[in-house]
């Protein structure tokens, strides 16, 4: 029995992203409100950090006192008459948070490395089970990559003024347009330009601007953007207990996966963690981490399909060999140069319905450290509208020590990223940028989960 689109929409996680001033906060407390969802203000919890470090004494240019803030202080939140409220430490900040101070030293806070992987963790930790309307600069390409509707607010600097002005004399603040507009500025330069989690548009976001449309409107916008997405995923969602049509395997293949992953759970103790993300009718393009020559076996026998691969061409300098892995479906790949060969034949099997591997990193990490995801790998997500799962694989540079149990064979499967039907970017050299990297950000929050 399928689940209708309101039990998909209990379990989504929905972001809003812009520039501050956009709209953001208003629009996703509405829309929480309006689908039953959590309403996450994750600005406020930036905030939060920086009134903290304030109370402190801190200077918000110390990355040490603003992370040790940032890791010493509970930021939660709590209702109050009715609505969400920051509480910091037990107490009610949701007002103390909005003043000049806090507003003018939050950017130079949360560009802080460590401050931002304090708050991304609790960020997750809080949408972990999904139900969530999240809101701030990088909920969408750094928090939840993955989310099922990303939304990207935009304004024009007057309509953005005037909203905060009136937002800050609601809350009895003083000040005026013209400093409400120089802070904006100033935040939107430090904002685009930090080097950890920038402010950018993710990849698969819609584009709403809020310059000329009343706050209804433009929630009533969104909201059918998400009825709309939960009746598409309702459509592709497999049942408990039904079986799964795209996770097809002919009878060799089928057999030689049941040996490999016998072999990997008695002999190395592999677990599988994540296998339930696949449960739709798609197929997809696996995206791992790559640290060992056995990542490939290993990885593919803890999916649940028939699944192609690619593989440097100096592995198939061995006929035998390269026998044996086209049988297993390798595609053969230059990486000295731009492959269009290889390029098009991926593509090719990804239009037909097939399932393929990659590691985007484009070699192995003799350190064990995960590298940086190619841009490649956007490029051919956002060409072939495949959805990208992230996984991650430890422990198969170290088998022996799996042998004695020391370390971990483990195989982590992320919830697939996805770019929406009919979106197409303004500039896809950016976006196939952005998508690798919201990519890597998803095998990097596996890898936390793995290792915590």
């Amino acid at each position: 029995m399928r689940e209708d689109g309101n039990g998909i929409i209990r379990r989504m996680i929905i972001t809003l992203d812009g520039p501050a001033g956009s709209g953001k906060s208003t629009t996703a407390r509405l829309l929480a409100k309006r689908l039953g969802l959590v309403y996450l203000d994750t600005g406020a919890m930036y905030r939060a950090v920086t009134l903290a470090l304030e109370r402190r004494g801190g200077d918000p240019g110390d990355a040490d006192a603003a992370t040790a803030a940032a890791r010493e202080s509970t930021i939660e939140f709590r209702t109050v008459d009715g609505a969400p409220a920051c509480h910091l430490d037990g107490e009610n900040v949701e007002k103390a948070i909005r003043g000049p101070a806090v507003s003018r030293n939050v950017s130079p806070v949360s560009r802080h490395a460590g401050v931002r992987r304090e708050m991304v963790r609790l960020q997750r930790a809080i949408g972990r089970r999904g139900g969530v309307v999240a809101e701030g600069r990088d909920t969408g390409s750094t928090v939840f990559p993955w989310a099922h509707l990303k939304v990207y607010l935009v304004a024009d600097m007057d309509a953005r003024a005037s909203r905060r002005l009136n937002q800050n004399r609601y809350l009895g603040l003083d000040g005026d347009l013209d400093s409400v507009r120089e802070n904006l500025a100033s935040r939107d330069r430090i904002d685009s330009g930090r080097e950890h989690s920038p402010l950018v548009q993710p990849a698969g976001a819609i584009v709403v601007d809020t310059s000329r449309v009343t706050i209804d409107e433009q929630v009533a916008m969104i909201e059918e953007e998400a009825r709309m997405e939960a009746e598409r995923l309702d459509a592709l969602a497999v049942p408990s207990g039904k079986r799964n049509r795209n996770a097809r395997m002919r009878v060799y293949f089928r057999l030689s996966q049941m040996l490999v992953r016998t072999i990997a759970r008695v002999l190395f103790g592999l677990r599988i963690v994540g296998a339930e993300n696949l449960r739709w009718r798609e197929h997809y393009l696996f995206a791992c981490n790559h640290i060992s020559y056995a990542d490939p076996p290993v990885v593919g026998c803890a999916l649940d399909r028939e699944t192609w691969f690619v593989a440097k061409k100096e592995l198939f300098s061995n006929r035998l060999f390269a026998w044996l892995i086209r049988t297993y479906h390798a595609i053969e790949i230059d990486r000295d140069g731009f492959d269009r060969r290889a390029l098009q034949r991926i593509l090719e099997l990804l239009a037909s319905g097939e399932s393929a591997l990659m590691f985007p990193e484009g070699t192995r990490s003799r350190t064990g450290r995960l590298g940086t995801v190619k841009s490649g790998l956007g490029m051919i997500a956002i060409k072939s509208r495949v959805p990208v799962v992230p996984v991650y694989v430890t422990g198969t540079n170290a088998l022996r020590a799996c042998i004695a149990r020391r370390r971990r064979l483990e195989v982590r499967i992320g919830p697939p990223v996805r770019i929406p039907p009919g979106w197409e970017p303004e500039d896809r050299k950016q976006a196939y940028a952005t998508f690798a990297r919201m990519v890597q950000e998803e095998i990097g929050m596996l890898r936390d989960d793995a290792t915590a």
